[in-house]
């Protein structure tokens, strides 16, 4: 590995072009890389894993004064960019969207084209691969998707050499263990920062993850805001790969589309989920609460100048779990306010599971690398026979995950990504989480393999921020915010204590810090009912003796009486008869009153 002397202006890299044909770490998130592929003199092909990714950098939710950017979601689409020289290729390849990047293509000047990286097959027959230059961003991503997206991830590794040139790039590469054999000679830079920013972790284990998630929420909810220091919180970021654990939350926290906004792919499995709840891009207005999957963990660009990262993992559900080296650092980057004093920072909420269930991360290593070695051993063979013998085990040699099947030579070849991506799998399920210490010891390699991680086990104010407070200083709370303007955190705390508001109003400030807790307070409030309630059918049984349904009553008169019980006009007797205001002529002349026509069913 080289280092690559860089020039930089504040956190961003200054540079004519990117290293050619190489791994490029870039060590630092967000620090521009992509940019300088779009803006530079080249002709450029840049690969990425997700839509998000395009669609971010196509319709970016800022402009280039840094104000923000509202985009319809009828011009959210695949194509030609409409503020800028690049062109999105992703989703369905249609005539019309193939047409659209023949039309560009055949234009003048420099060509941008970002795709998703299963188009790159489809689009090297409409170039001229030797002219094009190409960026396969976030690189580190073909190991993670390739148990699920094979074909995209052997377009990229079968076709990158092709081009004029290549940069795999990522500012969190893959581990040596797991790269992929034909990148394995591949010259490797690591750009050489002078100073880089420590990633500030808060690892906090917890039985019920999502539970704590919810506590959080409630927090936010409650008080406006979580507290570290003197800096406070008023946004949460959660980055959390589950569509179903999300709507739990969702459906714990009572939050509404109004309250958050939930990235995810927006497909009808993701919408039957949600139900009511609205799916968004990241490009959409940032709510309090946002809840992102992985469809936007890399590269997308987050603006928030108080929101802190919460990634939520769960060893029972597989999808949710995070590699430190990869996922951790980049999620950390995504929020790009440089004075939000919570962008370096992720607070990583977890369980582990039993360490005795499972075997060492070695002994599977030894017996998976057993395995291919057979399979190696069964290729040869195969690549030995006769055609007719060939057609006999292609079908049973292509069950092997091991093996891939290359028609052009009809033969069989390693797939050594079908090992990497097992033993990836299984050290992140069963290693890594099956302890807090196993997590704390795979942060601190990420850490000396990247940047400085710096622990924060002391002053952990998640532990204060999820500790519920008493009922007193909720109540003291609440009364303090009686002429402010946060009605959201005033409604949460009414919904949480609905009796809340009567306590103000009946009891008084210093009456209910006498009781202190919620149960006398409640008590109390019940026996004003109960006395309330009493009263009102004393004054109930001697209206009744006063007046029969359907007797005229003159204003005048209805109002001394409602004097007599303590009210101060005749209406305020509604409450025990239903009256209707009338005139009537009495002894001659016209009098205001009211038709008394039922008594109240107190």
């Amino acid at each position: 590995m080289k280092k690559l002397k860089i020039q930089v202006e504040g956190n961003y890299l200054i540079m004519q072009d990117l290293p050619h044909n190489c791994i490029f770490n870039k060590v630092v998130t967000g620090c521009g890389g992509t940019t300088i592929a779009l803006t530079n003199t080249e002709n450029y092909i840049i690969a990425v894993p997700t839509t998000e990714l395009i669609e971010n950098k196509c319709h970016p939710p800022k402009d280039k004064n840094g104000n923000n950017t509202v985009w319809e979601i009828s011009m959210k689409k695949a194509g030609l960019s409409p503020i800028r020289n690049l062109f999105g290729l992703y989703g369905r390849f249609t005539p019309l969207l193939k047409k659209e990047l023949e039309d560009y293509l055949s234009r003048d000047g420099v060509k941008k084209i970002m795709c998703t990286y299963d188009k790159i097959p489809a689009l090297i027959p409409l170039i001229t691969p030797t002219e094009y230059r190409l960026l396969v961003d976030e690189y580190h991503s073909l190991i993670k998707i390739y148990s699920y997206r094979k074909d995209a991830v052997d377009g990229v590794l079968d076709n990158f050499n092709k081009f004029k040139s290549f940069c795999f790039m990522s500012a969190t590469p893959i581990d040596a263990a797991f790269k992929p054999n034909v990148l394995q000679d591949v010259e490797e830079y690591v750009a050489d920062w002078e100073k880089t920013e420590p990633l500030m972790i808060v690892p906090y284990k917890t039985n019920k993850p999502y539970m704590l998630a919810a506590n959080i929420i409630a927090t936010y909810q409650r008080q406006g805001y979580i507290e570290k220091g003197t800096f406070k919180s008023y946004e949460a970021y959660f980055f959390i790969n589950s569509v179903k654990e999300i709507k739990k939350i969702l459906m714990q926290t009572n939050l509404t589309n109004e309250d958050c906004r939930i990235i995810c792919a927006d497909e009808y499995k993701n919408r039957k989920t949600l139900g009511k709840f609205k799916i968004s891009t990241s490009t959409d207005t940032p709510k309090k609460f946002n809840f992102i999957t992985s469809k936007s963990f890399e590269g997308v660009d987050f603006y928030s100048e108080t929101g802190i990262c919460y990634v939520i993992s769960n060893v029972y559900n597989k999808h949710t779990l995070l590699s430190i080296d990869m996922d951790i650092p980049q999620i950390a980057g995504r929020i790009r306010n440089i004075d939000n004093p919570f962008r370096n920072l992720v607070v990583h909420i977890f369980n582990t599971r039993p360490t005795d269930l499972f075997g060492s991360y070695e002994d599977v290593k030894a017996e998976t690398e057993k395995d291919f070695e057979y399979a190696k051993e069964r290729a040869a063979l195969f690549n030995q026979l006769s055609k007719g013998a060939k057609q006999q085990q292609i079908q049973e040699l292509s069950k092997l995950s091991y093996l891939k099947y290359n028609e052009d030579k009809e033969e069989f070849a390693i797939n050594d990504m079908a090992i990497k991506i097992e033993l990836f799998n299984y050290k992140l399920m069963n290693y890594i989480y099956n302890s807090q210490k196993s997590l704390v010891n795979e942060y601190e390699k990420a850490g000396m393999q990247h940047s400085k991680v710096e622990w924060i086990e002391t002053d952990n104010f998640i532990k204060k921020a999820v500790t519920k407070p008493t009922f007193l200083e909720v109540f003291n709370e609440y009364v303090s915010m009686q002429y402010s303007f946060d009605f959201e955190a005033r409604q949460a705390i009414e919904q949480e204590y609905p009796f809340i508001r009567d306590a103000l109003a009946r009891l008084g400030i210093e009456q209910v810090k006498k009781l202190r807790s919620k149960k006398k307070v409640i008590e109390t409030l019940n026996m004003l009912k109960e006395t309330d309630r009493n009263i009102d059918m004393s004054i109930l049984q001697q209206l009744k003796s006063l007046f029969k349904i359907g007797d005229f009553v003159p204003a005048k008169d209805l109002r001394s009486i409602a004097k007599q019980f303590g009210l101060k006009k005749a209406t305020d007797l509604s409450k025990w008869l239903d009256l209707r205001e009338d005139t009537k002529r009495i002894e001659g002349k016209v009098t205001k009153g009211y038709w008394i026509s039922a008594f109240s069913d107190i």
